[in-house]
């Protein structure tokens, strides 16, 4: 299995602050390919694809501003309409497990309400069937090869 990794992913290059997923998918000699995914960051069998975000900042910026949320907006609906199952991971922390977590979040730059992100997060839960997982950066890239194999696994039963 080769985990297919897209193109606008900066971990390719030493010192980039997304190389660890990289570095350790290179420590487990799991093998990955660089190429352009329509919908995603990561995926194996493009079922099944998981879109990466650095933190909440990110999420609340890609579904609560309207100049920075139409292309996220764009791949929810694209992969809704392929069939593709979408989960977003979340690089947050540990104290941010579920979305229920998150309402009781609150963004130190853009002051984004915890409340209006899960609520939006929901929405996309109910009108998209994305699903939003959330883990540390330093779990990252194993949480990204363990959900994909484990839904590789449920695609092929």
């Amino acid at each position: 299995m080769t985990l297919i990794v897209d193109t606008r992913e900066h971990w390719t290059h030493d010192g980039s602050k997304d190389a660890h997923i990289r570095d350790w998918l290179e420590r487990h000699q799991i093998p990955y390919r660089i190429e352009k995914l329509d919908e995603g960051d990561y995926t194996l069998d493009r079922k099944t694809v998981i879109d990466r975000k650095q933190n909440l900042d990110e999420v609340a910026r890609n579904l609560l501003n309207r100049r920075d949320s139409t292309r996220f907006w764009n791949e929810i609906r694209r992969a809704h309409q392929k069939g593709i199952h979408l989960i977003v991971l979340v690089e947050h922390g540990p104290n941010i497990k579920s979305v229920s977590d998150v309402a009781k979040w609150r963004s130190g730059w853009s002051g984004a309400s915890g409340r209006a992100v899960a609520d939006a997060m929901i929405r996309t839960e109910m009108a998209y069937c994305v699903t939003w997982r959330f883990c540390s950066k330093r779990s990252t890239a194993k949480m990204i090869y363990d959900i994909l194999t484990e839904n590789l696994k449920e695609n092929q039963a």
